[in-house]
């Protein structure tokens, strides 16, 4: 592997593993923790009560029913994230981080809740909870992402990338994801020029069978990840989850990857002699 040895792999657990454990959830979360992953990723969205819940919810049907409803109406499943961060306070998990990924759907968010607002409250509960300098907010809405680092600049910065959200619309005009950001067609340059922090590109299609697909076609490639080191950006691939892509993006020198199953990538980077993060046990 080329993986640079000199700094932490980032292993992050993906829902909290949610290839292993039901997603978003305490649990998850816990497991994760006790098997040793250097971040917990995680969705989130915004309740009536302005209450931050963890939920990935695809739909924006399903990101409605959320805003509707109070904390005390939530599903049991369904944690707030100020429980997260109880969770590794009792853990005594300083060191591993959370990467929080803002739901903002451009093409119909609106209909629930605005860029601005969803930014502004989720800031504010991570400003409640302690969890600003241990945390980065990812989104595939440029717009998101700016107001992040007008709101609290100390909030690392990830772009979530996939060729389907850079594209123009059918009409010609810029894709809604650009939030009326002016992005050019290196969108790499435009990132590192907005100050962001790491892209967290799509590994390639089919991502769930991976390199050993022969109908596999990567994004993230070798010129990517040198152009993004180069602009200074980190680069850490989205989900991958077979020890063979794993093996490959290691090899190409990503920083990290965001996956479903924590454990093989463990396993992964201890079959190269590679540390692997510290256990929290409960």
């Amino acid at each position: 592997m080329r993986v640079d040895d000199t700094r932490a792999f980032d292993l992050q657990a993906h829902r909290g593993g949610a290839g292993l454990w039901p997603e978003n959830t305490l649990e998850a979360f816990g497991r994760s923790l006790a098997l040793g992953v250097s971040t917990l990723e995680l969705d989130v969205h915004l309740t009536a009560e302005d209450d931050v819940v963890v939920s990935h919810d695809p739909t924006v049907a399903d990101a409605r029913l959320i805003r509707r409803l109070g904390r005390r109406d939530l599903p049991p499943t369904m944690p707030l994230l100020r429980q997260v961060a109880s969770l590794l306070a009792d853990r005594e998990a300083t060191g591993v981080r959370l990467n929080l990924e803002i739901k903002y759907d451009a093409l119909a968010a609106s209909e629930v809740t605005s860029r601005t607002d969803f930014v502004s409250v989720v800031v504010d509960a991570l400003r409640i909870d302690g969890l600003v300098g241990r945390t980065s907010i990812q989104c595939f809405d440029w717009g998101v992402l700016r107001l992040v680092g007008e709101v609290e600049p100390r909030l690392a910065r990830n772009l979530l990338v996939s060729p389907t959200y850079l594209g123009h619309t059918e009409d010609g005009r810029p894709s809604r994801w650009f939030g009326g950001e002016e992005v050019g067609e290196d969108f790499v340059a435009t990132a590192a020029a907005r100050g962001f922090d790491a892209i967290s590109p799509i590994h390639g299609s089919p991502y769930l069978s991976g390199v050993g697909d022969p109908a596999y076609r990567p994004f993230t490639d070798a010129a990517l990840v040198a152009a993004a080191h180069e602009a200074g950006l980190a680069v850490v691939p989205y989900v991958v989850d077979d020890p063979p892509t794993m093996r490959h993006l290691a090899d190409l020198g990503v920083d990290g990857l965001i996956t479903n199953r924590p454990d093989r990538l463990r396993a992964v980077l201890a079959g190269a002699g590679l540390p692997v993060p510290e256990a929290h046990p409960d």
